[in-house]
């Protein structure tokens, strides 16, 4: 039982949303612009130095769009504009922008590369209140500020741009006392590398070295403007928004409009597309197949649904193609756990050994499949989100990767349009799942208190453009902002389990696309859109406090009831960009006397274990910053305990991490608020981050609220 050739098909999927503000040439984020220098020039850079490798790309046009404005000198960023700054010009403002947002954020890899830029973050301090931001100000001289935008830039800059650029190299080399000439040089080497972004891709496209595919124009949830009540398959039907929508033109026309723009930019039309966050659903599906679309993919979770499946849909399930919407287009569903470890697990592995550990999985899927056909194990995931988490940004696994599956005689990269060729789907799905790459359902874009108000706002907005008709001045225009407006990652912002420091943005980014819709057709928009959508949450507990808390701190749970009053977070409600599978920290609990915080770590396996090698640390944000840090060394020793808390708080790590610290330490009393973060890290590198950015933040009860809360 085994096969003797197992493709293996990479869809690596590049996207950004639109960050224009309307009507504007303003980019409220600046993450199409560095992405630029990193993974979008990366990845097809790489991919030509493999000539028997073969991927797909996905490209979606508001993506290309932006890079095109960028290039052309249309588009700017605030970020962009103080980088141009000379630092003696910054007036109070653009320096607490320069360090608020431009010192540090970065994945981990930037501070370990440099050692200047590792100093600058650690003299602003890691709040980032207003308070410490104008302390740091006040700290700081122009040459800091020249050395961070320098830095900042530097730090977004691939392996593809250092190998080709001398002046990244030497800057890099430099690390310090940089010059106006130096950093315009810098910037210019990435608006360069920019510039021909697109035309990169069109090259390993033209050399069949990839296949290139895009998704609807403003990345929609397809299947929820399809069928919105496709949704209560998951979710309750009270939590959906009051008014369903069945608006399977709105989904066509970003359909319609994203594959023309493809044929427009690359010569010819797509033949598949990734549809946004691997969302489908029959309805969704019905509109592809009329749109000429051949192939789609999604999450094996969906076909395991589709199959009628609890658990994992089997190896000849999952490694095949199926037919779907009565034959007419073809279905291929990702393997979840393989996407998953590129995405979140091997960043934190030496790279040879991530690539022969994905290799070796490839291997033993090969020698279990026992189908009628050679098996394509589809691997799916963003394409510029997980590199600068990785050492070396991602070259080292990408060439071990490529390099093994070259030289393997088993195993054979192809493109999705390739194996359909060779080996069309012989199977059928009477109906398919409705749901996404997430859990096989919608929640992550509907079904909360904040995504009800988005879809009513988006609903209204809708109305309007169909008050009036099919003419009229400024409707063009105002379809447009309805368009951005569908896009998903306003949606995905509004979920209660993600979480990002520019959620702010992304509301006000939505809400001004709706306001724009009424501008263009000469309505007064609604009171409601200048109401701010997103509400900062205090934290994501999954629970609340409730009780007086008391505990024997050994590293180990003495007994089921011991912190039931505690509240508890799980980490896996605070991921952003993507989700993975594991973490180290899975659980963290909070619990509270008069005097005192009680502190609990859950890990996936025992503690003293798993951070073997590690230091965590235990920080805590106010006037003065404090932290306890524990660091396990490999081998058999015990744990160390320091930091400047150690000598007041009491602290054992064994199946789990326990502490109590007195809140007088932590200059708070009950009914105020503790901010604080859990960081792991190893050799120098952050291997995991509660929250990712920013703090958390959770309320110390009262004495009274204490006293009036009871556990039966």
């Amino acid at each position: 039982m085994a096969t003797d050739r197992l493709y293996v098909a990479f869809l690596w999927h590049m996207h950004q949303p639109c960050y224009l503000w309307p009507e504007s040439g303003r980019a409220a984020l600046p993450f199409v612009r560095l992405h630029a220098s990193s993974s979008y020039y990366d990845m097809p850079w790489l991919l030509r130095h493999f000539q028997d490798t073969r991927v797909s790309f996905n490209l979606v046009p508001s993506l290309i769009e932006q890079l095109r404005g960028y290039a052309d000198g249309k588009i700017t960023d605030r970020a962009l504009e103080l980088s141009l700054r000379d630092p003696d010009d910054l007036g109070l403002d653009d320096r607490r922008y320069l360090l608020t947002h431009m010192c540090g954020g970065h994945p981990s890899g930037a501070m370990a590369v440099s050692p200047r830029y590792s100093e600058l973050w650690h003299r602003r301090g890691v709040d980032r209140n207003p308070e410490a931001i104008d302390r740091a100000c006040r700290a700081f001289a122009g040459s800091d500020y020249r050395d961070l935008q320098v830095l900042f830039n530097l730090a977004w800059c691939g392996f593809a741009l250092e190998r080709e650029s001398e002046v990244v190299r030497e800057l890099r080399d430099k690390d310090s006392g940089f010059t106006e000439d130096e950093k315009l040089a810098l910037l210019d080497e990435m608006h360069s590398a920019l510039a021909g972004v697109v035309e990169l891709y069109a090259g390993v496209g033209d050399q069949g070295l990839a296949e290139l595919t895009c998704s609807p124009y403003y990345h929609p949830i397809m299947p929820l403007l399809c069928e919105m009540k496709d949704a209560e398959r998951c979710i309750a039907a009270d939590q959906l928004p009051e008014r369903l929508w069945r608006e399977p033109e709105e989904a066509r026309a970003q359909l319609r409009r994203g594959l023309e723009h493809h044929r427009e930019t690359f010569g010819a039309r797509p033949r598949g597309v990734w549809p946004p966050e691997g969302s489908v659903s029959d309805a969704a599906l019905r509109v592809m197949v009329e749109e000429g679309v051949e192939w789609a993919a999604s999450d094996e979770q969906v076909l395991a649904a589709s199959l009628g499946d609890v658990g994992r849909a089997a190896p000849e399930d999952l490694y095949r193609p199926w037919l779907a919407a009565d034959g007419r287009i073809t279905l291929l569903f990702r393997d979840h756990r393989l996407s998953d470890l590129i995405g979140f697990v091997y960043r934190d592995w030496d790279p040879e050994d991530a690539a022969e550990d994905f290799v070796g999985r490839l291997h033993k899927i090969a020698r279990g499949y026992d189908g009628p056909e050679p098996p394509v194990v589809s691997v799916i995931l963003d394409g510029e989100n997980p590199w600068g988490w990785y050492p070396g940004q991602g070259e080292g696994f990408l060439r071990g990767v490529y390099r093994r599956i070259e030289a393997d005689k088993v195993l054979q990269t192809t493109t999705i349009a390739e194996y359909l060729a060779a080996h069309p789907a012989g199977r059928s799905l009477p109906s398919v799942f409705p749901g996404s790459w997430i859990d096989h359902s919608f929640r992550t874009w509907i079904g909360g208190p904040e995504h009800r108000r988005a879809w009513e706002l988006l609903t209204g907005a809708l109305e309007a453009v169909r008050r009036q008709g099919d003419a009229g001045e400024g409707l063009e225009r105002a379809r447009r902002h309805l368009m951005v407006a569908e896009g998903s990652d306003w949606f995905w912002w509004y979920s209660e389990n993600q979480h990002t420091l520019d959620a702010d943005i992304f509301d006000a980014l939505f809400r001004s696309h709706v306001a724009e819709v009424y501008k263009c057709l000469g309505e007064t928009p609604p009171e409601a859109v200048e109401e701010p959508i997103y509400a900062e949450r205090i934290s994501r507990l999954t629970r609340d406090a409730l009780g007086r808390m008391e505990a024997v701190i050994d590293g180990r749970i003495t007994s089921y009831f011991e912190w039931q009053p505690a509240a508890l977070l799980r980490t896996a409600g605070l991921a952003s960009a993507m989700q993975r599978s594991h973490y180290i920290v899975h659980e963290i609990y909070f619990g509270f006397d008069p005097e005192t915080l009680w502190l609990r770590l859950d890990t996936e396996i025992p503690a003293l274990e798993v951070l073997r090698g590690c230091r965590l640390e235990i920080a805590f944000v106010g006037e003065v910053e404090h932290a306890i840090a524990i660091s396990v060394e490999q081998g058999a020793g015990g744990p160390e305990i320091n930091g400047d808390l150690c000598a007041d708080a009491e602290c054992a790590i064994d199946r789990i991490i326990e502490a109590r610290v007195p809140l007088s330490r932590l200059d708070t009393a009950p009914g105020e608020a503790l901010r604080l973060a859990v960081v792991v890290g190893r050799e120098g590198r952050v291997v995991e981050r509660w929250p990712e950015l920013g703090f958390l933040q959770v309320h110390v009860p009262t004495e009274d609220a204490m006293a009036s809360t009871w556990l039966v």
